[in-house]
Parts: structure tokens; sequence; C-alpha cells
């Protein structure tokens, strides 16, 4: 273990980061990818395996582990497995694979693991993802610390802790200056509202009228004989905790104030957003209960799409799947992408993601299915271009995540990869056929007495073999099997004038692996047999 210790130029604090990988090469390289410091984090240690990290977990007390999955001794799993069950709940867990290790990245999800970086990392991605879990840790810093500001905030504060979970006898007595017992104990219920990221939202004023709309929205809604607080979580979450007087059971006062929220807030609001309301719940010391269920909810916004109304009551039933067959699939979209035909490639893309939807498969795992894909694709271009960095830098990871929110976007945005990706391989394919053809014949004819096949050409030349065996045929006329037969029975030929090498001797040196294949194809492309042949010539 090789520790590391990194503080602000002010001497404040910073996150605490701790890499576990069995290889050096890839600790060294997650310590100098980025920045560390200025991105205010500090390097705590670097592990060997997982059972060398579960010590620095509890000897440093990391914010944010980057572990590998794979690793002997004590694996990735087994050390996020250990992290959860020893109330290391708020370590921020970003799992590193490779392309064979997609199934080991799906159990990682099942602990709640939703950061995911593939092997070889790319700067521009780990630095997505690092600056997102910072946003995330400094909110739980925000609502750890607290502020004495106002009442608002310290009431906000309050609210907080409770849908995490931290019911103490001290925040409901001070929610109880707010409320009355009664109230407090009453049916309660959790609203999120999330909007959709766009353009304007980057304009600061912008986005403050776009903040203040919609709480007026909900403030001019939620009125009368409810009690309720709205929370603003991060830049673009709203979360309402509103206390039902007299619900029934069939939960018709929430469905009629969450439709009255909807509906109101698409009249006023014309970008995207999704509300998910939770279960209902006895006593706000309850409300964690409803709060996750309503994130569950919005989950659900995947398949249904924006600008949705999603209750918890309509999909408590219909739970994810992370199972399905992702070498198959993945064959069958990236044996499309190699014939580089567009048709085939819609055809294959609309039957996979029709297949997701219908096998109500999580969200995550077709988020990573699509990258493993995106990755693959782009290793297939360079492969065949080396010039490609450019198709590749305007084609990664992070701009998924623009289109990741909904299955019909993230659709549309694979679809048109791939087939940004045909045109572009066309193009370069047309560029270089001419001179491939030669180098192409040239490997033939010094290569044509071993058994080589048409696969074996596609990939050294970085072919799909049906169009390399159609090239094949329009520059020679034939197949390329018969191509090399041609070759062999020619050189077969020299050999019976100018040698006193045996048929089958012939037959062996020429590739063939018994002599009645060498018989066969030397009638075929002579018309006599080679006793015949050889006789001919010594009479001439």
């Amino acid at each position: 273990m090789n520790p590391y210790y990194g503080y602000t130029k002010g001497g404040d604090l910073v996150y605490k980061v701790l890499f576990v990988d069995d290889e050096s090469m890839a600790l060294e390289l997650l310590k100098y990818i980025l920045n560390w410091e200025e991105l205010g984090f500090s390097v705590c240690a670097a592990c060997w395996n997982g059972k060398e990290a579960v010590d620095a977990i509890d000897k440093y007390e990391p914010d944010v582990i980057i572990t590998d999955i794979k690793m002997p001794v004590m694996d990735g799993l087994d050390l996020i497995e250990y992290a959860r069950k020893h109330g290391k709940e708020n370590i921020k867990f970003i799992v590193v694979s490779g392309y064979g290790e997609f199934e080991y990245a799906k159990k990682a999800m099942k602990y709640g693991v939703r950061f995911y970086l593939q092997k070889p990392i790319l700067q521009e991605e780990i630095f997505e993802i690092i600056i997102e879990v910072k946003q995330q840790l400094d909110q739980i810093q925000r609502e750890k610390e607290g502020t004495q500001m106002d009442q608002k905030v310290e009431l906000n504060g309050a609210l907080t802790h409770l849908i995490q979970g931290h019911d103490s006898k001290e925040t409901f007595e001070y929610l109880k200056s707010f409320w009355d017992e009664d109230t407090l104990k009453m049916d309660w219920n959790c609203i999120v509202i999330e909007l959709e990221p766009t353009g304007q939202l980057d304009i600061q004023d912008e986005f403050k009228n776009t903040r203040l709309k919609v709480r007026e929205t909900i403030d001019k809604v939620v009125k009368g004989d409810f009690a309720y607080f709205t929370l603003e979580q991060r830049l673009n979450t709203f979360i309402i905790l509103v206390s039902l007087k007299n619900e029934n059971p069939h939960g018709s006062i929430i469905n009629c104030l969450a439709q009255n929220i909807y509906q109101s807030l698409d009249f006023a609001f014309s970008a995207g957003f999704t509300i998910g309301v939770g279960e209902n719940v006895v006593g706000i010391k309850s409300i964690k209960h409803s709060y996750i269920t309503a994130v569950e909810s919005l989950g659900h916004r995947f398949y249904r799409g924006l600008n949705c109304l999603i209750f918890y009551t309509e999909i408590k039933e219909k739970t994810f799947n992370f199972e399905f067959n992702e070498i198959f699939m993945s064959s069958k979209v990236f044996e499309a992408v190699e014939e580089v035909n567009s048709n085939k490639i819609k055809n294959i893309i609309d039957t996979t993601f029709e297949y997701f939807k219908i096998h109500r498969i999580h969200p995550d795992i077709v988020i990573m299915f699509t990258s493993n894909m995106i990755c693959k694709i782009n290793n297939l271009i360079y492969e065949s271009d080396h010039k490609a960095k450019c198709f590749i830098d305007n084609h990664t990871i992070p701009e998924l995540k623009e289109h990741e929110r909904t299955m019909d976007k993230l659709k549309k945005f694979f679809e048109g990869f791939c087939i940004c990706y045909c045109e572009y391989f066309i193009k370069i394919r047309n560029k270089n056929s001419e001179s491939n053809v030669v180098k192409i014949e040239v490997f033939i004819k010094e290569n044509y007495k071993r058994n080589i096949t048409i696969r074996e050409l596609s990939e050294k030349f970085y072919m799909h073999p049906t169009y390399m065996g159609k090239l094949f045929t329009r520059k020679f006329g034939m197949t390329f099997n018969e191509y090399i037969h041609g070759l062999r029975i020619e050189e077969g030929k020299r050999l019976m004038r100018t040698t006193n090498l045996k048929n089958h001797e012939i037959a062996e040196v020429l590739g063939y692996s018994n002599y009645s294949s060498f018989l066969k194809q030397f009638q075929k492309h002579t018309g006599i047999k080679p006793t015949e042949f050889r006789n001919s010539k010594r009479n001439l």
C-alpha cells in the first residue's frame, strides 16, 4: 500500500480518494490522469487489492473509492459489499472494468454503485464522473453542516435529514415549532420533480427565472388544507413534502394534487420535466420511504419518456431486470456495423431496444450496453484508420450522457452514431480499396501454399469478410477459393515440369491435406489427371 496525502494550498482538508487496482500502471494512471488537488481531492492511498483497501478504509475513511472489479485476494465486488455491511454507505464507489467484465459491473449496480468506467480509462470520462461525484459530496457536506442563516434553511436541513432517514428526536421536536404534533403524525407523501437540462439552464439569469417559475407554480397549486414544504435539491430537483388530511385508501387526494401540479407545470414550463410520486406513509418520521419510492418512480422515465407523471403505486410491481444475453446482442449489432449495412443496423437496433423495453432491462444496464458498443465501434474505427481520432473525439461517452435520460433519446443517439460510422467507414474504405487490393494480391501469392482464409485476410486488412469477398470477386472475376486453387494448380504444373517430386508430394507442398483434394482441383482446372499431364510433357 502506497499512501499519498494532499491538502489545498490554504491548508483545508479536501475529499479523500482511494485507488484500488492490481496493476501498477493503472494505479499510476489514476494518480496522474487528473489534477486531483485542483479538483478538491486528496489521494489518501493506492492499494493493490481489496484486502489492502479494507485496511485503508478503516485508516483513512475515504470519501471516494475508484476500484478495479476483478482482482486477486479480494475483488472489487467483495470490497463494495464489505463497505456497505460495515456502515460505509456514504462512500462513493467508481468501478473500473474491462470489456470482458460486464457481468461483474452489473453486480456492482445491485450494491447501489452507479459510477462506471471502462478500461482503458479516458481523461474526459473520469473527469465528467469526478465532477458529478464532487457535486454530490458537496451537497452531502452542506446538508451535514447545515446553516443558521435563516429559519427556512434550518427547516430545509431538518427535512433533508428526515428523507435521508435521520429521524432523531431533536429533529421531530424542531418540526413541532412549524406544525402541530397531529399534523406530523398524519399521512405524508413525497413528490419529486426533476427538470431536464437544456441550453438555457446554463445561463444563470434564465436558470434563476426557471427555478422561480417552478416554485411559484408549486406554491400556487399546493395550498389550502395542505401542510407542505418544498426542498430545492441540486440544480434541477424539487422535493415536495406534503401532509394529507383525511386521505383515503385509494390515495385520491395525492393523485389529484399531483395531477394538478403536472398540468400547471406542463402549461407554464416549456422544457422537459418528470414527476415521481412516492408511496403514502403514516407520520413524517417515515417520509424517507416515500422519498425513496418517488425517486424509484422517476427511474421509469427511461421507458415512458419525458414530461410524464409516474405514481409509485403504478410501478411498484414492475421491477427492472438486470439479466440479458449481452454477448449475443452485442455480436448482432457489431456484425451489422462491421458489414457497414445501414438498414441492417437500424433493424437490429430497433429489435434490441424493443427487447429492452419488453423485458424491462434496467436503464443503467441499457446505458452500459450502449457505452460498451460505442467503445468497441470506436476501437474498430481506429484499427481501420489510425487517423480517425477526430471522428472518435466527436463521438465519445460524455456525449452519451446528454442522451441517456430516456430510451428513445438513447436509441436515436446510438443509431445516429452507427450510421455516422458507416458513412465514415465507406469514405475511408473507398479511399483505400485500390491500394489494399494490390497488398492483398501480394500477400496471397506469398502465402497461398498454406491454409489462409478469407477471415484471416479480413482481419489483416480491416475489412468485413462479406465486403472482402465482394471486393475479391469484382477485382479478379472469381471467388477467393477459386483464386487460391488456381495459383496452386499453376504451381503444381510447374513443379511437374521442372522437378522429380511425386504427385502426392506436390500436393503436400501446395498445402492440400490429401492427394484426392489435389486430384479433384487439378482435373477441374486442366481437364486431365496429374499423371496424364506429366506424361504429356514427357512426350514433347
